[in-house]
């Protein structure tokens, strides 16, 4: 592939992040199949000016569309992939945490999703440790979601 122009890979950046929000590590390496890593760092460097790019309300906006389904520990994996800074991810985990309740969370998963376990101890705590949540707060869902069923 020829390499793009400052002014080319700026206008595929713009193009790019008006379809959906990307962090600047991801972002960076579309970026680099395109263009020279100085031209590259331009473009990051004039596309955060513009206030376009931002790990931190990358990661905000991923870990709130993700709260109701994932863990804190599968955000925060999720997050690391992206390249999002680690204190980033604790910043906005630490703002949400209070917000949610993994619990109440998690004891709303094993209702919607019953086939997942069918009633198996097991297989539901591993559901949601797999979802990213911590073990006691599996065990502390199932727990409610047995007492549930006796009523």
């Amino acid at each position: 592939m020829k390499e793009q122009s400052q002014e080319e890979l700026f206008a595929y950046a713009i193009r790019v992040l008006a379809a959906r929000a990307y962090s600047e590590s991801v972002l960076r390496r579309k970026l680099a199949r395109r263009g020279q890593t100085e031209v590259v760092n331009k473009v990051i460097a004039q596309v955060k000016g513009m206030g376009y790019l931002e790990d931190a309300q990358y990661a905000e906006g991923y870990a709130r569309m993700y709260a109701g389904r994932w863990g804190a520990a599968k955000i925060r994996k999720g997050l690391l992939e992206k390249g999002v800074n680690r204190a980033v991810i604790d910043r906005v985990l630490a703002q949400i945490e209070p917000e949610t309740d993994a619990v109440a969370e998690a004891l709303a998963l094993l209702e919607r999703y019953t086939t997942r376990h069918k009633g198996n101890k097991p297989r539901a705590v591993r559901f949601l440790v797999g979802r990213g949540y911590a073990l006691g707060d599996a065990l502390e869902a199932w727990k409610r979601y047995e007492g549930r069923g006796e009523g």
